[in-house]
């Protein structure tokens, strides 16, 4: 069973609109893949929901910025472990806590739609896919 690791982006279309990423969280709620996620993303996951252009979304999902962090909490397995000590993501050094959840979880994939994170293809062993790659692996697309 395939470790994930999903970024902030993947989790807000996933939770806000139909498409691929809701498709990977369904799948992630099926217990086809654990996910992780740490601090720093679920804080940031927090700050882009509570953000002015999302107000009339949520109203439209019929769902608030506090339901879907509860639901994302509720599929999450919470890591904790250390910072990393290089800069890995030269283009916006804020994704390089998608690289350091996925050291911590041991797990094997970031999805990500973030081109500074998908340029790197690969780190430390930990593939940085697209989601529609993520359901194609786990057999669901």
């Amino acid at each position: 069973m395939h470790k994930l690791v999903l970024d902030t982006n993947t989790y807000v279309s996933g939770f806000l609109w139909e498409g691929n990423e809701a498709k990977l969280i369904r799948e992630i709620g099926n217990v086809k893949a654990p996910c992780f996620i740490n601090k720093e993303i679920l804080e940031e996951i927090d700050d882009v929901l509570r953000r002015d252009k999302f107000i009339e979304v949520l109203r439209i999902a019929d769902t608030t910025a506090d339901e879907v962090i509860s639901k994302i909490v509720s599929l999450s397995t919470m890591v904790i472990g250390p910072k990393l000590k290089e800069k890995v993501v030269k283009g916006d050094k804020k994704d390089d806590k998608f690289i350091e959840c996925a050291i911590n979880a041991k797990a094997e994939i970031i999805v990500s739609g973030d081109e500074h994170l998908l340029k790197i293809k690969e780190y430390k062993g930990i593939k940085i896919i697209t989601t529609s790659e993520a359901l194609k692996i786990l057999g669901t697309n």
